[in-house]
């Protein structure tokens, strides 16, 4: 891909996944989400300015600009310092690149708070969360802790892989031959509310003990996925009761990482989404909604649904009327798209980024950590999970003032499994 010998000189292809995050970010749709660690010291503003002064040429994918292209953008070598910022707006405000020395990534502290967001393009959460690890590593490092990468964290020392640059889905496409697309869904049912005023994003963190949690759903005969996915479905559903309408489509998005299936170093997108639906008939048991989230993901992550789905995105992305097509006709043609058929399909988007680790020397300078994903105008709600330190963190965002389901989440949550649920927010859009 270089075009010279040098780093100096390297550009990109944007993925093929992130090609559509160009096409659709607005003003009601960010595209940018947060992977953030909690530290258990303060945090040191020239500490983490001089690791990220390390760790940015470790991730030359990454620390880019974007520049127009006619068929394509593309993203060149970004020479400018990326320099990291006190946290003063909500999360996941749209990236002024004017502001931002024309990078797509930012690093922002806020007491002891490292949180790194990104515009989608450029990479998914597995890509996000090995920038972070590194980034916090190499902080801790400068703040003279002990700590070793051990296998567990990206040297920043060391130089960047090929393999860590490839777009994935190419790799690991077996027909580039053009095929019909999936069965349109039915609409699913949509969250609907007032805008918060003043416009912004509010964010509730509920913390909980993610091995009991975990073991509370093997008991009920699921995944801590399924049973996350089941409960919201259920609260969702209990909203939809209160409104006089008991019956409706309820779809939760589960965006699924595909470096499982698929052996990949990758750190830009490689992932699918997979939406379980449950068609709501009056008053369903919560019994019958864990069992049918349970056997739709049990199906829509099998490696051969998985390869299809690669299969069908790559034959779309290369087909010949898309190829010819200019940039300024394109992205308003896959806009639609994507609010036609990607958004009215899907009621809520929950992203899981499972169980993160750490190497040992550096789990004593972390406490948990959060994910934060951007709503949009047909999703006012959305949610995000991770697990640090043997603590899960569920954290939804919202755009509009209602906040009944996730209130619900954390009390059937607290009720079903007995645990202890730690909840807090950024308090936006809150009278004060």
């Amino acid at each position: 891909m270089a075009k010279g010998g040098g780093l100096m000189d390297e550009w990109y292809r944007i993925d093929n996944t992130g090609k559509i995050f160009h096409a659709v970010s607005d003003t009601t749709n960010s595209s940018v989400f947060r992977v953030s660690m909690i530290l258990k010291e303060r945090i040191d503003p020239e500490s983490l300015q001089s690791a990220l002064d390390v760790v940015a040429v470790r991730f030359p994918t990454l620390t880019v600009r974007v520049r127009k292209g006619v068929f394509w953008d593309f993203m060149e070598h970004n020479d400018e310092r990326l320099l990291v910022k006190r946290e003063k707006d909500h999360p996941c405000t749209p990236i002024d690149r004017r502001e931002n020395n024309a990078y797509l990534i930012r690093v922002l502290h806020y007491e002891y708070r490292i949180s790194v967001e990104i515009f989608h393009s450029l990479t998914d959460g597995g890509g996000a969360m090995e920038f972070l690890k590194t980034l916090v590593y190499q902080y801790l490092i400068e703040r003279g802790a002990a700590v070793s990468a051990e296998g567990g964290v990206l040297i920043p020392e060391d130089p960047p892989k090929r393999e860590e640059m490839e777009d994935s889905f190419e790799r690991y496409a077996t027909s580039h031959s053009v095929t019909r697309p999936g069965k349109r869904g039915r609409k699913a049912y949509q969250i609907e509310g007032k805008a918060l005023d003043p416009p912004g994003i509010h964010v509730v963190h509920g913390v909980v003990d993610a091995g009991a949690l975990n073991r509370y759903a093997k008991s009920a005969g699921t995944s801590l996925t399924g049973l996350l996915t089941s409960l919201l479905v259920d609260v969702i559903h209990e909203e939809k009761i209160r409104q006089g309408a008991p019956e409706g489509n309820v779809v939760i998005a589960l965006p699924i990482s595909l470096r499982r299936a698929f052996p990949s170093q990758t750190l830009r997108n490689f992932f699918s989404v997979a939406n379980i639906g449950v068609t709501m008939d009056g008053y369903m048991k919560f019994e019958d909604i864990i069992h049918s989230v349970t056997a739709q993901l049990k199906d829509k992550t099998d490696p051969d649904q998985l390869q299809l789905g690669i299969n069908r995105f790559i034959s779309l992305q290369n087909s010949l009327l898309i190829r010819a097509t200019p940039v300024l006709m394109k992205y308003p043609i896959m806009r639609i798209g994507f609010n036609q058929i990607g958004e009215r399909g899907k009621t809520m988007t929950l992203s899981n980024l499972g169980n993160i680790r750490l190497p040992e020397s550096m789990k004593p300078h972390v406490e948990r950590m959060e994910i934060i994903l951007y709503p949009t105008r047909k999703s006012p709600i959305n949610c995000g999970v991770g697990t640090l330190n043997d603590q899960l963190t569920v954290t939804f965002a919202r755009s509009i003032e209602e906040s009944t389901i996730i209130r619900s989440f954390f009390r059937r949550l607290r009720e079903l499994t007995g645990l202890e649920v730690m909840v807090y927010s950024n308090r936006w859009g809150e009278e004060r």
